[in-house]
């Protein structure tokens, strides 16, 4: 299920089994590799992710989460909400990546979650 896009807020997935929860619309969107550091120790090797340039921050926190807490029980794992995310660029650019911030497009009532296309991490 998660090979592909997930939307966020209903859960509907583009490869899904339940005919209920499939996104029946075509979504282009590419498969990044991402190099994560240990939260907790920033001295351990990286980590690499893969993530879909169409996943919210949210959805891109809890990826990097399941790899590195792949052999911890849940209830022991850091929770997305209570950690950053942060966009390395070269050496000195960094920025915070989140779900809703200033540049955060807003159409009609509807906000639209950031993803990593909107920050251009490509």
């Amino acid at each position: 299920m998660e090979k592909g896009p997930i939307d966020s807020i209903t859960g509907e997935a583009r490869y899904s089994l339940s005919e209920d929860k499939l996104i029946r619309q075509q979504i282009d969107y590419k498969t990044l590799v991402v190099n994560c550091i240990h939260p907790e120790n920033e001295k351990s090797p990286e980590i690499q992710v893969k993530v879909l340039n169409c996943d919210t921050i949210s959805q891109v926190k809890e990826k990097i989460l399941d790899a590195i807490y792949k052999n911890v029980p849940y209830s022991h794992r850091l929770k997305a909400s209570d950690m950053d995310l942060e966009w390395r660029q070269g050496r000195g650019q960094r920025t915070i990546l989140q779900d809703e911030d200033i540049t955060t497009k807003i159409e009609g009532d509807w906000k639209r979650l950031n993803m990593l296309f909107h920050y251009q991490v490509c």
